[in-house]
């Protein structure tokens, strides 16, 4: 033991088989030894242990020594032949700690145990709170003049038979605790049973919306994946607008840049025929005015053709030979003169013809009205009465003037023909 009563230090007392006798001086703490004892064993009562409360077992301290914080004592007990329970041990340690906070602690062989387990342990040999094993100052008075009932309660206790009267105590107050468990129990059940229809009930509504809500969940999955697989699809489709798309863009602009590089030949043609268009103008307004010169220069021919010939008449009636004969020479060059001329202005007409036709087709003008043209032309050289030798003067002449009322469409042609 250490720090219980007058043993601040650790002290071991061996106790043989046999009888063993302490012997010592009033005040040596002989007593305290015997309380030791009763008291690992589990008393809860300081007047046993000649105390006023629980915490008076520890040291108190002394002049040397301080006061003890906690105590212990422990019992070592032989169990060879196996008297302590059923415990498979040939010795067992009961160890009882107790701190001045009041925290106490109970162990068998180290082990953390309960009082009432420790309690029924030492019950097997005699030894606990209540038996006569210790049997203190005053004790055998007190026998002696104890009523036949409190002798008996003690013969009874040294005979063994205490430790079943407590069992049998301890098991009344437990079927007794028992049974007000049970009758609660009951209460708690009738009680229950009131609520169990409506619980039922709840039960039943809360498994129908389980299930209904395991429905709608399974139903949402599948309206996902319908959703999932309607995206894939839409997805899909996109993808492939989006490849042809891109395809048709690729050509779209293969064909566009094949009509820039065309647009940009087309650009330089008409720059080109613009060139042409503006040389041919040109060049048909040289031709024009020479044509313009030519048939005025015919006109002159013609009037003088016109006078000579005259001339020539009068002379045949009027004049000698001689004179006849110089008129005739001058009428022949006059007439070849006329003859070249008109060479001149009939092959002027037919490039200026050419020019035309060429023209109108750059500048868009239809055959029809070119044709109609033409035509006007004839229809022209018809209506007139020409002196013969003097067509294709005159021909010419009149090529410039048609010429130069072409119409830009057949309907106006028409008009300016008839």
């Amino acid at each position: 033991m250490r720090g219980f009563k007058s043993f601040p230090d650790p002290v071991e007392i061996r106790l043989e088989r046999g009888v063993a006798v302490v012997v010592g001086p009033n005040g040596s703490g002989k007593s305290n030894i015997a309380d030791a004892i009763v008291w690992a064993a589990g008393s809860l009562s300081p007047t046993e242990l000649r105390a006023e409360k629980a915490d008076d077992v520890l040291f108190a301290g002394s002049a040397g020594q301080p006061a003890a914080d906690w105590c212990e004592v422990e019992l070592l007990f032989d169990n060879a032949d196996g008297r302590l329970g059923d415990l498979e041990f040939s010795e067992v340690s009961i160890l009882r700690r107790l701190h001045r906070g009041g925290e106490g602690q109970y162990l068998v062989n180290r082990a953390p145990v309960r009082r009432t387990d420790l309690v029924e342990l030492l019950s097997d040999v005699g030894l606990g709170s209540g038996m006569h094993s210790v049997i203190g100052q005053g004790r055998v008075e007190a026998v002696l003049a104890s009523s036949p009932t409190e002798r008996r309660a003690l013969v009874e206790e040294a005979a063994g038979l205490g430790k079943f009267k407590r069992r049998r105590h301890r098991a009344e107050l437990k079927l007794a605790r028992v049974a007000r468990e049970v009758e609660r129990a009951r209460d708690v059940e009738a009680e229950a049973r009131k609520r169990l229809r409506p619980l039922a009930l709840q039960a039943t509504a809360a498994e129908r919306a389980e299930k209904l809500r395991v429905q709608i969940a399974a139903a949402e999955a599948r309206v996902a994946e319908l959703d999932l697989a309607e995206l894939a699809d839409r997805l899909a489709q996109a993808q492939e607008r989006k490849a042809a798309s891109a395809l048709e863009r690729k050509r779209v602009e293969g064909q566009l840049e094949s009509l820039l590089l065309e647009r940009g030949g087309v650009e330089e043609e008409l720059a080109d025929a613009a060139g042409k268009r503006e040389a041919a103008t040109a060049g048909l307004y040289r031709l024009r005015s020479a044509g313009e010169r030519v048939a005025l220069r015919t006109e002159s021919l013609g009037d003088l053709a016109e006078r000579l010939r005259r001339e020539l008449e009068a002379a045949r009636t009027a004049r000698p030979r001689a004179d006849v004969e110089d008129t005739l020479v001058a009428a022949r060059h006059a007439a070849r003169e006329r003859d070249r001329l008109t060479e001149q202005a009939a092959a002027a007409a037919e490039r200026l013809r050419a020019l035309e036709r060429s023209l109108a087709e750059r500048e868009g003008i239809p055959p029809a009205a070119r044709e109609l043209s033409e035509r006007g032309h004839r229809l022209a050289l018809d209506g007139l009465d020409v002196d013969p030798g003097y067509e294709r003067a005159v021909a010419a002449a009149l090529a410039f003037r048609a010429s130069a009322v072409t119409a830009a469409s057949p309907s106006e042609a028409l008009g300016l023909v008839e």
